[in-house]
């Protein structure tokens, strides 16, 4: 056996073996900071500097996971299908919330930023803070962002959307599945997608409508208020 081919079954292999360890600790101690959406992450951050491991050769040995991310992706269709008739006959109500959302979310990060003193580059990067990661990332680097600083944005705002979530539903006493799904999807997007779909079914499909509707409406907000905003920032 190659050298090469047992790089990538120890890859592929302790990956799957950081991942289920991150969820034994998540089953002892509940909560975001012990998600295995963070320590599985940052233990495998701390086995390639400890061991001064190549990332690259990593990354490539364990893009099967990547690829089986979109297959996953496309299954949340499926509830959305099932779930249509009921989004349909709220078109207005999801629309309007998520147009407001996506605008006020642009507005809040770039005004934020900017008066934080963080600059222009910063604050361009923090306009696509709250869609899905590859459409942010695109959406970034063509408004002239660091895409790099817009996916620790996109990061951040999930994990805190997702800890602040039902704290929010509680404090709020939010019942109605949609206003709570719309609240996941546009507010943590992929990651709270995964916890609406944990509340129910229509939840998690009209979370998946937020992701899916609010990154396109972000894409419109960004386009027409990015002259202003660039004005503005200089």
């Amino acid at each position: 056996m190659s050298s090469v081919t047992l790089w990538k079954i120890g890859s592929i292999a302790g990956t799957i073996a950081l991942y289920w360890g991150a969820k034994w600790v998540n089953a002892k101690k509940p909560g975001l900071l012990f998600s295995p959406a963070i320590l599985a992450p940052l233990g495998i951050a701390l086995i390639v500097v400890l061991f001064g491991l190549p990332f690259e050769p990593y990354k490539e040995a364990t893009s099967i996971f990547s690829s089986m991310l979109d297959v996953v992706t496309v299954t949340f269709a499926i509830p959305l299908y099932r779930n249509w008739p009921i989004l349909a006959a709220n078109w207005r109500m999801i629309i309007g919330s998520l147009a407001l959302g996506s605008l006020s979310s642009i507005l809040a990060g770039v005004v934020g930023t900017y008066f934080l003193g963080l600059g222009s580059e910063a604050a361009i990067s923090m306009i696509p803070r709250s869609i899905t990661m590859p459409v942010a990332i695109n959406l970034s680097q063509a408004l002239g962002g660091i895409p790099e600083l817009t996916a620790a944005f996109v990061m951040l705002t999930s994990f805190v959307g997702v800890f602040l979530a039902p704290k929010l539903i509680k404090t709020m006493r939010l019942k109605h599945p949609l206003a709570i799904g719309l609240m996941y999807g546009m507010g943590a997007h992929v990651l709270g997608m995964v916890k609406a779909f944990e509340r129910g079914d229509l939840e998690g499909s009209s979370a998946t409508l937020a992701v899916i509707a609010g990154a396109m409406m972000t894409v419109v907000w960004a386009y027409v208020f990015f002259p202003a905003v660039q004005s503005w920032l200089k």
